[in-house]
């Protein structure tokens, strides 16, 4: 394994922590730690890491940070994550691989068998994953993730939600959010959304921006990310 290969270890005690760090190490892994999910962000901002190992503690917010990163434009990350987790905790580890995590190993781990993990897991992510991960959409606290057809909302008191939308729904609002901040002619985003010769009928485009609505803004009663001119169309912003 090249040493150029770059491991984040995610670990909140910080014993537990060194010593992965000098086992991955050890199998020729560069390696950097963070003690929180919250710290891990900051480093994920300095230098993507190729892969991450995750010791699993769901009151540390865990599963947030997994649709974080799976999710958000900022932060959005490919790199294949190992979850860490104690005997008797496999179902949440499983929760989580549904959540963005792509393999678990129960406490204690070998690092001979941790190194190999993460091998397969490199391989299967070159293969598989796009170049860039630039699908990965943001207007405000609404997050778009076009590979994985999935949406997001995050609230004031940082709950990140998902949002279950139809086929149209879900094209709607990825037509707005790859313009994010353009404003779009009723023709226009039926055909940007839906495809040109579309059977939907531009005037009729308010009824499908208001059921999205309700189900992406935070506050249904006063949404301000979805922005209606009745001159020009429709756009989106943060």
């Amino acid at each position: 394994m090249s040493s150029k290969t770059h491991v984040l270890v995610i670990d909140d005690d910080k014993q537990t922590g060194q010593g992965l760090i000098t086992q991955l190490e050890e199998a020729g892994f560069a390696t950097s730690i963070a003690s929180s999910t919250q710290n891990a962000l900051s480093k994920l901002r300095e230098a993507r890491p190729d892969a991450i190992v995750l010791d699993m503690n769901p009151r540390n917010g865990d599963a947030e940070f997994l649709r974080t990163i799976r999710s958000e434009g900022d932060f959005a990350s490919s790199a294949p994550i190992i979850l860490l987790t104690p005997k008797g905790a496999e179902t949440e580890a499983v929760s989580a691989i549904s959540t963005g995590a792509d393999d678990f190993m129960v406490k204690p781990v070998r690092g001979a068998e941790l190194a190999a993990r993460l091998q397969i897991a490199l391989l299967k992510n070159k293969h598989s994953e796009a170049p860039s991960r630039a699908v990965a959409l943001r207007a405000g606290p609404i997050f778009l993730n076009a590979d994985r057809r999935e949406v997001y909302l995050r609230f004031d008191n940082g709950e990140i939600r998902p949002l279950s939308l139809t086929k149209r729904e879900f094209a709607l609002l990825r037509a707005l959010m790859q313009r994010k901040g353009q404003m779009m002619s009723r023709q226009q985003l039926v055909d940007e959304a839906f495809g040109e010769g579309a059977k939907v009928d531009p005037l009729n485009l308010g009824a499908y921006v208001h059921r999205l609505r309700e189900k992406v803004e935070p506050n249904r009663a006063n949404p301000r990310h979805i922005v209606t001119d009745r001159g020009l169309g429709f756009k989106i912003i943060d």
